[in-house]
């Protein structure tokens, strides 16, 4: 698309007035759905699948997102494929139905910051509001979940890789709702139970996520943050303790986009909202002290003779404490994940692993429990998958998001398994 003509249209369609915003929602819900019955009415007639090609909306329908919209919301109508549009191309056709209902929120807000522009087009929370229910690790299917779509473009007009690029594979980003109140580092889109689909049209990437029903937030402040990486980025956001607001830190000069999401209306369960928050992160002070163990000046690392190796290991470990998380990564300086982290300490006593956490798994010997465990053993968790070093007194070392490299009570989590990387002779026990 022209890039003067983009800017043309952003200025021609500028109110004098900002309307209400559930007018707004009526009008553009039922545009969308004029314009998404004749499609269907096309793709009847010509007998063909689900299209890819950007639907356009009737003068009428441009005319009163015009009269009846912001230029932002009216731009992004006109210029975005719909968050109906984008859940019919993964062959979702009940998820696009429930985007063009009254259930659904269109916002279409646009925010550029770094080098890119980030439109949130739209956003439901329901039951059953997918062919493709999300399944829990329990067997049980997640009946209650919350869809969002946001568009993601270079701000100076270059068109994104397509998905099927190799390049594509270099873009990062970290798309997730935030609840005001909890800590955005420990509360996000990957403890609840999340996913997403990424699309490419025009030199677009459309980004469809799930998650767990925020619609239990109701009472709390509700955002919906974009930034690049795999994870959240401490850096890009400031959440203040004392009032739970989440805000952009001006300072950052990459891409930190912050959505606020609309009120629906619901009775605030405040009590059901805490009772799921607390299943997530470390909320009770209880937990807290777990995840933040500090062992005390005195501390060395302790354990019999014929576990030196492994306590040497647990030693060279604890050194590194403070420095950074970096998700994908496996320096002990500049930024580690837990599995680097671990492949790395054992890397300086020449031993070989994967970085991975699971495949980790496959080496050592199965410790039974925690009583049993020795400085230098391997500690797993599996919600989400994680590995941690033993350095004794019911302690660990490892690389947290955004805590980095720390210390913790052993039990900061459940134990999934524990295993011994260093034999009894002192030597290494992987083959």
């Amino acid at each position: 698309m022209d890039k003067k003509l983009d800017e043309a249209l952003r200025q021609a369609l500028a109110p004098c007035e900002e309307a209400d915003f559930w007018l707004n929602q009526k009008i553009l819900n039922r545009a969308a759905g004029l314009a998404e019955n004749k499609e269907d009415i096309k793709e009847e007639k010509n007998k063909m699948g689900i299209r890819r090609k950007k639907r356009g909306l009737s003068a009428a329908a441009i005319a009163a997102a015009v009269l009846c919209t912001s230029s932002v919301t009216a731009y992004a109508a006109w210029k975005y494929l719909s968050s109906s549009d984008i859940a019919a191309h993964v062959q979702d056709r009940k998820l696009a139905d429930a985007f063009l209902s009254r259930q659904a929120f269109i916002i279409n807000e646009t925010q550029n910051y770094g080098d890119y522009r980030v439109t949130l087009l739209g956003i439901i929370s329901g039951e059953l509001l997918s062919e493709y229910p999300h399944g829990k690790e329990n067997g049980r299917i997640a009946t209650d979940r919350t869809y969002a779509v946001a568009a993601i473009e270079y701000a100076d007009g270059r068109p994104v890789p397509d998905t099927s690029e190799e390049a594509y594979g270099e873009l990062e980003f970290f798309v997730s709702p935030l609840i005001g109140g909890y800590n955005p580092a420990l509360y996000n889109i990957a403890d609840m139970s999340g996913n997403y689909t990424d699309i490419t049209e025009d030199g677009i990437l459309y980004r469809l996520l799930e998650c767990d029903d925020i619609g239990i937030f109701a009472g709390y402040d509700r955002y919906l943050c974009v930034c690049e990486g795999t994870f959240y980025q401490k850096e890009a956001y400031i959440y203040d303790e004392e009032t739970g607001k989440i805000s952009r830190n001006q300072e950052y000069q990459g891409l930190n986009a912050l959505f606020e999401l609309p009120a629906d209306g619901a009775e605030p369960d405040f009590e059901k909202a805490a009772e799921y928050m607390a299943g997530l992160g470390p909320e009770t002070d209880i937990q807290k002290e777990k995840l933040y163990a500090s062992p005390g000046e005195s501390f060395e690392v302790h354990a019999p003779k014929a576990y030196k190796k492994g306590a040497a290991a647990a030693s060279y470990a604890l050194q590194f404490t403070g420095n950074p998380y970096a998700w994908g990564k496996d320096s002990l300086t500049e930024g580690t994940d837990s599995s680097g982290f671990t492949k790395s300490v054992c890397g300086h006593f020449g031993i070989r692993l994967p970085h991975d956490s699971a495949r980790q798994r496959e080496f050592g010997t199965k410790i039974e429990n925690l009583e049993q465990a020795v400085p230098g053993d391997f500690i797993f968790y599996d919600t989400p998958a994680h590995v941690a070093i033993y350095i004794g007194d019911g302690m660990v070392v490892h690389a947290m998001p955004e805590l980095g490299i720390c210390i913790s009570n052993a039990g900061f989590d459940e134990i999934s398994e524990i295993r011994r990387i260093f034999d009894n002779s002192g030597s290494s026990s992987v083959s």
